[in-house]
């Protein structure tokens, strides 16, 4: 019963359209010139979207290898940075107190070292003089080694502080953008405590979990478009790698998307995707034909005596120029594209502007 009122009324919103342009059945057909597309089957986009945040292949955590307090941050958020630039200095004084002491203690080895060497160089003249032993020239010999040792090993502890106070600098690894600041100056850094991230902003990707039996569809190559959260655009990409092992909690695999160069795209943007591989067809007619009054869609459709007739339709998404017409039309229809205000439902169709 509701079918049969409702299309009853569409009926008669037909026929009080026809009525409003002023057709007359009896005369001639007005003949008016309109552009024309068909009403055909595309493929449109699943409305699936996953969420992923886009994100630099290349990122690096900056931190410090020595526990010392943060003393000073060269760099903010969103600074561009190049490589080996100075970002961060944390307190060595530890480390300095080290190097000192080591510093100092190589000199003292070295010079032990220098007074075993000129004893041995004594020792063996007198054992060439016959005014000492063997045995005592052997006892010198092991004394000037046994010295040397100890230097090498003060130069090797003095090289060791050197690096430990190295660490108190932070440098650059590779240009990039700092994109995030993990602590304030003040607080206490740890060993692999991250205290910046530097991210390259020409090599990005997205990635997204996609359910495991879905990502088995999905394949490296395949085309897919990216929706971006901030500004409404979206950019085609295609998908550089499926994960294959699955997560066994969330039964979920990893898609790898990339993403290409373009203004105001940066790392840390929240972005939708949706795949190709999950596209459905449907009958589908250029945007500019659909009509809309009130609640009521139509469309003009070029009949076999090449007059406009009007076609009530429902409509579904838009993209790329198109509108699915989910019902109302077969397919292969020829429809008028931005139809002018004037025509109405019998007038004569003539394609042209």
């Amino acid at each position: 019963m509701k079918k049969l009122i409702y299309l009853a009324a569409a009926l008669a919103v037909v026929s009080l359209l026809a009525c409003s342009s002023g057709k007359d059945e009896s005369g001639p057909k007005e003949t008016v010139k309109v552009s024309l597309g068909k009403a055909e089957k595309r493929q449109f986009s699943s409305e699936e979207n996953y969420v992923g945040a886009i994100k630099s292949r290349d990122t690096v955590n900056i931190s410090t290898k020595m526990m010392g307090r943060l003393l000073s941050l060269k760099v903010s958020e969103g600074d561009a940075v190049k490589k080996g630039q100075l970002l961060a200095e944390v307190d060595a004084a530890e480390a300095e107190s080290a190097y000192r002491q080591s510093g100092a203690g190589l000199k003292a080895a070295e010079v032990n070292a220098a007074n075993m060497e000129r004893d041995l160089e004594r020792f063996r003249r007198l054992f060439e003089e016959k005014a000492v032993t063997r045995h005592q020239l052997e006892q010198m010999e092991a004394g000037a080694a046994a010295a040397k040792a100890q230097m090498e090993q003060a130069s090797a502890s003095l090289k060791m502080a050197g690096t430990l106070l190295s660490y108190g600098k932070l440098y650059s690894p590779a240009d990039g953008v700092v994109t995030r600041k993990w602590i304030e100056p003040g607080n206490l850094a740890y060993p692999g405590m991250p205290i910046l991230t530097v991210e390259n902003p020409a090599s990005l990707e997205l990635r997204v979990e996609v359910p495991e039996n879905k990502a088995r569809r999905i394949t490296a190559g395949s085309a897919a478009k990216i929706f971006l959260e901030d500004d409404g655009r979206s950019v085609d990409t295609v998908v550089a790698a499926v994960v294959p092992a699955a997560d066994p909690f969330t039964k979920t695999s990893t898609v790898r998307l990339e993403v290409p160069e373009d203004d105001g795209i940066v790392p840390g943007q929240f972005a939708r995707v949706r795949f190709n591989a999950f596209t459905k067809e449907f009958v589908a007619i250029p945007s500019g034909a659909l009509r809309k009054q009130g609640q009521l869609e139509s469309v003009f459709v070029k009949d076999d005596k090449g007059l406009a007739s009007l076609r009530i339709i429902r409509s579904g998404r838009s993209e790329d120029g198109f509108v699915q017409a989910l019902s109302g039309l077969a397919g292969g229809e020829t429809v008028v594209v931005d139809p002018p205000e004037r025509l109405a439902e019998g007038m004569k169709l003539e394609e042209g502007q």
